[in-house]
């Protein structure tokens, strides 16, 4: 006798052969009555119908993913070839402001070179040494541009120094902060004369100013011309100080006219020079 394990494979088989035996009539039927569709047709279609939609779906959805990349890639590089353009515009922005600056000091200095009586040569600064004990500047112009020792160093607002040492293309100046420099100048106000000295720092020193003489705060000095070397009436420096010295003269500390820690070009003025032979003549 079959137990009822062994009886189920059976019963599966006759409830298949009798589905299909059903949708075979119900095929006959509807083909009989001039239906579109079979009712396998049909089941099939229903079960298949929702692929189409998804593959549309999904190609939608990836075809959105695909195009917004690229767009965003566009957009992307886009943004960097302007951002680049931007960089390029502003450094030539920049450029032209430096130009336009660089032209506007040249014609000051050339504006100014034009009022002294001197013939002047404009000159860029090299180097400039405000640290070591020598106080100086390198220009890049020399003897080939008829620069001499002992020309004077100026710029609009004052002055700047003497040329100490010359080759064909390079100068030396020994600006006037170097404690070893003397510039002949006089009080513009009272037009009492006196020396000014440099310390070795930013102030100057105003000597041989007896303490009953008449000076006050802000007199302007100007060069004398008295001391052979720097042309009369050049600003030298402006007085901040005044105390009692110890001797016979006020102890006085001066501002120099010209600022030396924005020296970019400046003007070297070819002075008259006295002949030596001249100096050392002894009858």
């Amino acid at each position: 006798m079959q137990t009822a394990v062994q009886r189920r494979p059976t019963l599966l088989l006759i409830i298949v052969l009798s589905l299909l035996i059903a949708m075979m009539s119900g095929n006959a039927r509807t083909r009989a009555s001039g239906g579109q569709h079979t009712l396998l047709e049909r089941s099939f279609l229903w079960i298949v119908s929702p692929i189409p939609k998804g593959v549309k779906v999904a190609s939608t959805f990836f075809s959105d993913i695909y195009y917004g990349y690229i767009d965003m890639r566009g957009a992307v590089n886009e943004n960097i070839v302007l951002r680049r353009d931007v960089e390029r515009l502003t450094r030539e922005n920049q450029s032209f402001r430096n130009s336009a600056a660089d032209l506007a000091r040249f014609r000051v200095l050339l504006g100014y070179g034009e009022q002294l009586e001197s013939p002047t040569t404009l000159a860029d600064i090299l180097m400039i040494d405000t640290a070591s004990a020598f106080k100086s500047m390198i220009l890049d112009r020399g003897s080939d541009h008829g620069v001499q020792i002992n020309d004077a160093v100026v710029i609009p607002s004052g002055l700047v120094g003497r040329v100490v040492l010359t080759t064909t293309k390079l100068s030396k100046v020994q600006l006037i902060l170097d404690a070893n420099s003397a510039v002949g100048c006089q009080i513009r106000r009272t037009r009492r004369q006196a020396v000014v000295r440099g310390s070795g720092y930013d102030l100057l020193t105003l000597d041989f100013v007896p303490s009953l003489a008449d000076v006050d705060l802000g007199d302007r000095l100007i060069t004398s011309g008295s001391d052979g070397i720097y042309p009369a009436g050049l600003p030298v420096a402006v007085v901040v100080s005044i105390g009692e010295g110890e001797g016979l003269f006020k102890e006085i500390s001066c501002e120099p006219a010209a600022n030396f820690t924005t020296l970019e070009e400046v003007l070297v003025v070819h002075t008259r020079k006295i002949p030596r032979s001249v100096m050392r003549y002894q009858p």
